[in-house]
């Protein structure tokens, strides 16, 4: 009889390793195996369970070796030892898991519901064709092929005949609260479910924070309050004058296309031409915007009030010009003398001669391209280059900032740059800066000004009525687009909780654009978090694709055809068109930046007139509002690289500042070299360049949410002599001979949807029709989710 048995547990041994596609072939193997699982106090099945998962994690071969098995053997009695030597405290009405031996706990085909101990999916799809799905249900032990057993709330589900979408939004299938009440108490299993049934003890477990809030829909910033705010569903249409869609154009270069990138592959050649190309681009900003000096219309354009940099107050402005023709090459004027702009008081000070010296400034437009930061220069003049700090990833010091120039004019030498005589700037590594000073010795660059800002221009008629199929001239087009009206909703991700993935907080925000209809939908991921708790760690019981498509494309797709059915479908206030922007964190996406946009999700959603995939970052034209903007976390990175120094008496907010190096820069992402996981590819250097002026500077930042009015006087200590701070066609779409904008910009950061385990924020826009600026028509809230 013991013979007997002693084959049958061969027998049984041998066909536990071939349910999980492992080979014993040698006898002696077989006898080893049986030998462990004796000493080790575990069924055959369990042994070749806790096999299997050694395997996997350790990417061994389906050949089994005596070595392999003698490891498995000594790492599970190690287990055992380690939760022999903890308390065993059971709790009432359960078992306590944590204190049972590793051995002995139930294995992946003891579990009911199979959702405590995962499996990688592609594993159990190589095993079973059937388990397509991990988490919804559980093989029901026979062979492979065999359908799932359904779960409860599947069942019920079922029985109450709605699908796991419902009508599109709020009857998705099983809550996380649902979820969890299936299993038994303090989430673990019963001793039914032990000994192999499946009668569950059910509690219902506590409410998450987000379900208890409170705050829901409060405003957390507003600006423009006395602007009306977004009407509700029932006069949606009453407030826009357009008379089709708004139209989400992207602006600038057309966007890339995967498999283009070169990020972690670039030459290092490569590199340093894309950094040149900033500087040179930088530098030709700099003279078309001080080229426009010597025009006589602009000389007589009342002068600005002066500040005394002796007595710190505003002096008298100085007498308009006796002659109504300047001379052809009429000297820049003073930073901070008589007549000068107020971008840097006191500057005079620290130049030889006082402000009258007839070397104070060149004549005629700058031309930083002409010299060497390391030629030795006894009179003041214009060089071009980038800040860098003393050491590589250091952070700035005032002591030690160190300007590089271009090889083109100073052949990438470096030089200290001695900043001691500026009232005020804000510096950041890599930043393209152009500076007009003197450097006697040829090593140290003295500044005098230091010009950091030079923003692009304001969008043109033809930028404006390019797409639209209006007729008529592109003035008159380009008025009618910028005196319409828009509402809209953007939101960032991530869009689902630390502690689950049911995306609970992108239905309450779909919930939100029921009530309040937007005329756009904006949506910048990262919609699959690759730093989400679950997916970080791998135990997520669905693919990033399945949860893309499942929890984020399907329920858009349900939100959209919900909108139009319950709208007319020849009312254009009931349709919203939605834009998609991907992340750089996004699981589903190329991990690189500029990334490419979500066509394909995009076309998942609806068709492309009502869907549009953007890239990130982008430029797009969306109704009247010309918005610029990406998914990377900016303010936060600059926050942390900018060295800043506020001039005397000036009050100047943080965040909208830090944001203006964008407008300065003429780039959506100026800083470099880039903090880690941002990705940056150098190669693609004109797909972050500012093709024009926006009206709305899109930031999404993990920093406080806020929306603030980013006006010159936040800037103007870096900005070009002489320019323009009240430029008549701000914001009105004209201005197109312009090289450089001063108008006001709105800078918007939502938020996160959610943060941790609780709700966030997310910001409605809404563009009053008018026909005054697209600014200061521009209410916006930023509102708890």
């Amino acid at each position: 009889m013991a013979q007997t048995a002693g084959s049958v547990q061969l027998a049984g041994l041998e066909q536990a390793f071939a349910k999980k596609k492992y080979k014993l072939g040698d006898p002696g193997l077989v006898a080893r195996a049986q030998q462990l699982s004796q000493q080790l106090h575990i069924s055959p099945d369990a042994f070749a369970n806790h096999y299997d998962s050694y395997a996997l994690c350790n990417d061994w071969s389906m050949d089994v070796t005596a070595h392999r098995l003698k490891v498995v053997a000594d790492y599970l009695e190690a287990e055992q030892r380690k939760e022999n030597a903890r308390p065993r405290a059971v709790p009432t009405g359960g078992v306590n898991m944590k204190g049972m031996p590793q051995a002995a706990r139930p294995t992946w085909e003891d579990v009911p519901d199979k959702v405590d101990y995962l499996t990688p999916s592609a594993k159990r799809q190589a095993l079973d064709p059937a388990a397509v799905n991990p988490g919804t249900g559980s093989r029901t032990g026979g062979p492979p092929g065999t359908a799932p057993k359904p779960t409860a709330a599947s069942a019920a589900a079922a029985a109450a005949g709605r699908s796991p979408f419902g009508n599109g939004m709020g009857a998705m299938a099983g809550t996380p609260q649902q979820q969890q009440s299936q299993r038994g108490q303090g989430g673990v299993l019963t001793p039914g479910g032990l000994a192999g049934a499946g009668a569950r003890t059910p509690t219902t477990a506590p409410p998450s924070a987000f379900t208890l809030r409170t705050n829901r829909g409060q405003v957390v910033a507003v600006l423009h309050e006395h602007l009306p705010a977004a009407p509700p569903a029932a006069g949606a249409a009453s407030l826009s004058r357009r008379v089709g869609v708004p139209v989400v154009r992207p602006l600038g270069e057309p966007p890339l296309e995967a498999g283009g990138h070169l990020f972690m592959m670039e030459l290092l050649e490569g590199k340093v031409n894309a950094l040149d190309e900033r500087i040179l681009d930088f530098a030709d900003a700099l003279t078309a915007a001080t080229r426009n000096l010597t025009n006589p219309q602009q000389q007589q354009q009342p002068a600005v009030p002066s500040t005394n940099p002796a007595a710190g107050t505003p002096g008298p402005a100085p007498p308009p010009p006796t002659s109504s023709t300047p001379p052809p090459h009429t000297p820049l004027p003073t930073p901070g003398g008589p007549g000068g702009p107020l971008h840097t008081p006191g500057t005079a000070a620290a130049t030889p001669g006082g402000p009258s010296s007839a070397h104070d400034l060149e004549s005629g437009p700058a031309q930083p391209l002409l010299h060497s930061v390391a030629e030795v220069a006894q009179q003041p003049v214009w060089v071009a280059g980038r800040i860098l700090p003393e050491a590589e990833g250091a952070p700035l010091n005032p002591e030690s900032l160190l300007l590089e120039g271009c090889r083109e004019a100073s052949g990438g030498a470096r030089v200290r740059l001695d900043v001691s005589c500026l009232p005020g700037f804000r510096v950041f590594p890599g930043q393209s800066v152009c500076v007009y000073g003197l450097n006697p010795t040829g090593s140290k660059f003295i500044a005098q000004r230091l010009v950091t800002h030079v923003p692009p221009p304001a969008p043109g008629a033809s930028v404006l009525a390019a797409g639209e199929s209006s007729s008529g001239n592109a003035a008159e087009v380009a008025a009618a687009v910028r005196s319409s009206g828009m509402s809209m909703v953007v939101a960032a991700g991530p869009y689902c909780l630390t502690e689950d993935l049911s995306y609970s907080p992108l239905e309450e925000l779909l919930s939100y654009c029921s009530a309040h209809p937007p005329d756009v939908l904006l949506l910048l991921g990262p919609f699959v978090d690759s730093e989400h708790p679950s997916l970080a760690a791998g135990s997520a019981c669905r693919t990033a694709e399945e949860l893309m498509r499942e929890e984020v494309l399907r329920r858009l797709a349900a939100w959209r055809q919900q909108q139009q059915q319950q709208g007319d479908a020849g009312a254009a206030g009931n349709t919203t068109t939605i834009a998609l922007m991907p992340a750089v964190r996004d699981m589903t996406a190329l991990p690189v930046m500029p990334q490419p946009p979500l066509s394909s999700a995009a076309a998942a959603v609806g068709p492309p007139d009502t869907v549009v995939a953007l890239q990130n970052p982008c430029t797009a034209l969306l109704g009247p509002l010309v918005v610029s903007g990406g998914s990377s976390d900016l303010l936060k990175a600059l926050s942390a690289a900018e060295l800043s120094r506020v001039r005397p008496g000036a009050q100047v907010e943080r965040l909208p500042a830090l944001a203006s190096h964008v407008l300065g820069q003429r780039s959506l992402y100026p800083l470099y070299p880039a903090p880690p996981g941002t990705c940056l590819d150098t190669s693609h250097y004109t797909q972050l360049q500012l093709p024009v002026a926006p009206d709305l500077l899109l930031l999404p930042s993990d920093l406080a949410p806020f929306a603030k009015v980013l006006a010159p006087p936040a800037w103007e200590a870096g900005a070009p002599p002489g320019l323009n701070n009240n430029n008549p066609a701000a914001g009105a779409g004209a201005g197109a001979g312009s090289s450089s904008s001063a108008a006001p910009v709105v800078v918007l950061n939502p938020g996160r949807l959610s943060r941790g385990g609780a709700g966030g924020t997310f910001a409605h826009v809404v563009v009053v029709p008018g026909a005054g600026p697209v600014v200061e028509r521009t209410r916006v809230e930023v509102k708890r989710v």
